[in-house]
């Protein structure tokens, strides 16, 4: 297995692998040996916990890719990095895939990413406020203002559809929404920048250990099992290396079964993929949903949302966005 060596981020420790040097032929075999180097796009948060795994358990070596964890912001850096031929494979919310799909950029979606819950009681989302904010239900944030880790996307899209199953009336212009990376919310909260602020694991924890509570789960309000990200990449690479996509969803798939499996070994791997949660933080936080199954019906509700809120202008061919390997 290839050495993991941490480099310091903005925020956080991020993974990366001693690199092999790239620019190996189209023609070139699979090999541990010899591994393919690819750059992978993630984000620091719970929901990517199986590509660190898949990394440390040489899940990826084992089908001859050598893979460097690339950090971003959010799904939409990744999704451009993509797009420039910058990462090989992204982790995005669906959203923004569905966004650069409909404006015809060449990219197809590979894998699950994760869902949300299936219960209120496992939800690893929530929308967080001061633990004495007289904030105590969706209809007090009207008038408020609540941050998202990105604006027009998946996380804005899913708290105005649960303030809509609440009963509140085009929540988008009676709520202002102020984008905050989920590694400044909880601050954001604590600090009264923002009223409320929608995060994922492990921010909903971190937040508890900071005083705030959770009003709300938009994940599970929106949908039961809501898809909420995806694995994809470049429409040129699936054209050149069939054979690099199919090994890359093999090992992620491998892997988010095996994080579906092992809860507590997923606990005691995040610490190391995201130093800037502590163990006891791994150790508290819910745990996300992973499925290694992934068709177009599973963007549905998704692309209706978007088509709602005016995030996209028309839904696209879904059937055609998702790659199942045999087309």
């Amino acid at each position: 297995m290839k050495p993991i060596h941490w480099t310091l981020g903005s925020s956080v420790l991020v993974a990366t692998l001693a690199l092999a040097a790239p620019g190996l032929g189209q023609d070139q075999t699979l090999s541990p040996q010899d591994p393919y180097h690819i750059v992978l796009g993630t984000i620091p948060i719970a929901p990517l916990i199986p590509a660190f795994i898949a990394v440390d358990q040489g899940y990826f070596l084992e089908e001859g890719l050598e893979v460097e964890l690339r950090p971003e912001p959010g799904g939409q850096d990744i999704v451009t990095a993509v797009v420039a031929q910058e990462f090989d494979f992204g982790f995005s919310n669906q959203t923004s895939l569905l966004i650069a799909r409909s404006r015809g950029l060449p990219i197809r979606a590979i894998a699950n990413g994760v869902v949300g819950s299936p219960d209120v009681e496992s939800a690893w989302d929530g929308v967080i406020v001061p633990a004495d904010s007289e904030i105590e239900t969706p209809q007090d944030l009207i008038g408020k203002v609540v941050s998202v880790n990105t604006l027009n996307n998946t996380p804005h899209l899913v708290v105005l559809s649960a303030l809509e199953n609440a009963g509140i009336e085009d929540p988008a212009s009676q709520i202002q929404f102020l984008e905050v990376q989920f590694p400044d919310a909880v601050g954001a909260v604590s600090q009264r920048q923002v009223d409320a602020a929608w995060v994922v694991e492990p921010f909903v924890t971190v937040g508890s250990f900071s005083d705030t509570r959770v009003i709300m789960n938009p994940l599970i309000e929106t949908g039961e099992s809501f898809l909420m990200s995806v694995y994809f990449t470049s429409e040129q690479l699936i054209e050149e290396r069939p054979d690099v996509v199919a090994a890359f969803t093999r090992a992620i798939n491998r892997a988010m079964q095996y994080a579906t499996e092992n809860p507590e070994a997923v606990r005691q791997a995040f610490p190391r993929f995201n130093q800037s949660a502590s163990e006891a933080v791994a150790e508290q936080m819910a745990l996300p949903f992973w499925t290694t199954e992934l068709s177009p019906s599973d963007l549905e509700l998704g692309a209706e949302l978007a088509l709602r809120y005016g995030f996209i202008e028309q839904i696209p061919d879904l059937e055609a966005f998702v790659y199942s390997g045999s087309d």
